[in-house]
C-alpha cells in the first residue's frame, strides 16, 4: 500500500473515531434544531407548537435518568425540583421584578440544595424506602405550595400575572426573543428568533453538560455503583456520597427545565409539584429506555407525540364499515399509551423503545454484513 493510500486510510479512520466520539453531541444538536420542523410537517403531526414543551420535558427526563438510569435509584418525588424551578423563577419575576437569568440561577442552586438535604436524610435507607420517602417529601412540598405561604405561590390558582420577561415578545402570533445578538445569531442561519430556538439553545448546552458528566469519572463511578454496589464499596468508593451528589445534580438540571417550563406555560401551576408529574417523567424514561442517554428523550417525544396524535384523530376509515367516529374514545390516550408501555416492558424491560429499535437496526446491519461476507 502506498504512503498516500495509507495516509487516506488513517485520516478516514481518525475522522470515523471523531464522529463516534461526538455522536451524542451531534445527536443533541440534531434533536434540538430538527424537532420543530419535523413535527410541523404534515407527514408527521403538523403541530410544531408542542416542540418547545417536548424539548423541556426531554431535559427533565434526562436529568431524572441521571439518578434512575445511571445510579439505579428510583425517585417518586422529582416534581419537587421541576416545581422549584417553575415557582422560584415565577415568584422572582412577578413579586420582585428580578431578571429571569438571575432567578434561574437561584432556582438551580435552591433545587440542588433541597435535593442535597433530602438525599442526605434518606440515602442510607434501602431502595424501596428511598422511593417512598421521596414521594412523601413531594406530597409535603405540594401541600405547602398549595397552602399559599405568605401569599407567594398563589395556592391552587398558581401564578400568572407578571411572569413573562420584557425580552419575550410576540410577532405574527409567535413568541419571539427581543434580544439583538440572539436575533443576529439565528438570522445568520435564516431562522427567526422564536422562543423555541431559545429553549433549543439552552437544551443543547444543558444536555452536553449532562453528557460530559455521564462520561466523566464521576459518571463511570455512578454506573459502577448501579451495576454492583457491594463491589463498589469493597473498592473503597463512598457510595452514599456519590448517590447524594447524583441526586443533587439531577435536581439542579430539573430546576433548569422548570424555569423554561414556566416561560412556556406563561406562569406557574400547582400541577408542577403533583405526584402525577413525577410519575409521568418515570413513565417517559422507562418507555424510552433508561439504559441509554437518548432513551428518555425518545420517551418524552413518544408521550407528547402519542397524546397529540390521538387527541387530534377524529375519524377512522374502514373498508367495509366506513368512517367511524373515534375522537371520544381516543381522548383517553393514556389508556392506549399504557398498552404500548406494557408491550415495550415485555419486549425490552430496561432498553425501552430506543434500545429495541437500536438492537433491531444493529442486528439488521450485522445480518447484511454476514450475508455479504458469505457471498
Amino acid at each position: 500500500m502506498s504512503y498516500t493510500a495509507r495516509l487516506k486510510r488513517l485520516t478516514s479512520d481518525a475522522d470515523l473515531d471523531t464522529v463516534r466520539e461526538l455522536k451524542s453531541p451531534i445527536g443533541i444538536v440534531l434533536v434540538a434544531f430538527l424537532l420543530r420542523p419535523v413535527l410541523g410537517s404534515e407527514l408527521v403531526l403538523g403541530t410544531p407548537h408542542i416542540a418547545t414543551t417536548i424539548l423541556i420535558w426531554m431535559l427533565f427526563a434526562a436529568a431524572f435518568n441521571l439518578l434512575f438510569g445511571y445510579v439505579g435509584l428510583l425517585s417518586f418525588g422529582h416534581a419537587i425540583f421541576l416545581g422549584t424551578g417553575v415557582y422560584v423563577t415565577a415568584i422572582g419575576l412577578s413579586e420582585f421584578g428580578l431578571p429571569f437569568s438571575l432567578m434561574t440561577v437561584v432556582a438551580i442552586v435552591a433545587s440542588g440544595a433541597i435535593a442535597y438535604g433530602i438525599c442526605r436524610i434518606i440515602v442510607r435507607y434501602g431502595e424501596i424506602y428511598f422511593a417512598m420517602l421521596t414521594l412523601a417529601f413531594a406530597m409535603g412540598v405540594h401541600f405547602i405550595v398549595n397552602s399559599n405561604p405568605y401569599g407567594l405561590t398563589g395556592g391552587s390558582d398558581g401564578l400568572r400575572s407578571g411572569t413573562t420577561p420584557d425580552w419575550i415578545g410576540s410577532f405574527r402570533g409567535q413568541r419571539v426573543i427581543d434580544v439583538p445578538w440572539f436575533a443576529d445569531l439565528l438570522g445568520a442561519f435564516g431562522l427567526e428568533p422564536s422562543y423555541y430556538y431559545f429553549v433549543a439553545l439552552v437544551f443543547v448546552v444543558a444536555m452536553v453538560l449532562l453528557w460530559q458528566i455521564i462520561r466523566s469519572p464521576f459518571g463511570r463511578t455512578l454506573v459502577a455503583i448501579r451495576d454492583n454496589e457491594e463491589l463498589a464499596r469493597a473498592m473503597g468508593i463512598s457510595v452514599n456520597r456519590y448517590k447524594v451528589w447524583a441526586f443533587t445534580v439531577s435536581g439542579a438540571f430539573s430546576a433548569l427545565a422548570g424555569a423554561l417550563l414556566m416561560l412556556s406555560n406563561y406562569g406557574a401551576a400547582i400541577e408542577n409539584f403533583s405526584p402525577e408529574t413525577s410519575a409521568e417523567v418515570l413513565l417517559m424514561t422507562i418507555f424510552g429506555g433508561a439504559n441509554f442517554f437518548f432513551g428518555p428523550l425518545v420517551g418524552a417525544l413518544s408521550w407528547f407525540g402519542v397524546q397529540e396524535y390521538l387527541q387530534s384523530f377524529e375519524t377512522l376509515g374502514l373498508p367495509v364499515v366506513g368512517a367511524i367516529e373515534v375522537s371520544g374514545v381516543l381522548g383517553y390516550w393514556r389508556f392506549f399509551f399504557g398498552l404500548a408501555f406494557v408491550v415495550v416492558i415485555l419486549l425490552s424491560p430496561r432498553n425501552g423503545v430506543w434500545g429495541f429499535v437500536r438492537d433491531a437496526v444493529l442486528n439488521g446491519i450485522d445480518a447484511i454484513r454476514q450475508r455479504g461476507s458469505n457471498d
